[in-house]
């Protein structure tokens, strides 16, 4: 059985807003894997998201079709609306 090796995607600034992501791109069928230091999962900790190499570019095609805000990304995550 051949190992996927995980190609850097994307960082975010904390798990909730990363799993906000993964969940956007599993929806088109993306496999991706989170690496995080963060002990709990509201930590504002940074995230890396890896997907697989043969799915780079159209995970990219994803990320700036929605160009989500920081904004966007903690309401999705958490329901609270930040005044920008």
């Amino acid at each position: 059985m051949s190992e996927t090796r995980w190609k850097l995607l994307v960082c975010i600034s904390d798990v909730p807003s990363a799993v906000v992501l993964t969940d956007l791109l599993a929806a088109e069928g993306i496999a991706t894997r989170v690496v995080t230091d963060a002990v709990v999962m509201g930590q504002a900790a940074p995230c890396r998201i890896f997907v697989d190499p043969t799915q780079v570019y159209r995970a990219r095609q994803v990320l700036s079709r929605e160009q989500l805000t920081e904004s966007e990304l903690t309401f999705l995550a958490t329901g609270e609306l930040l005044e920008e």
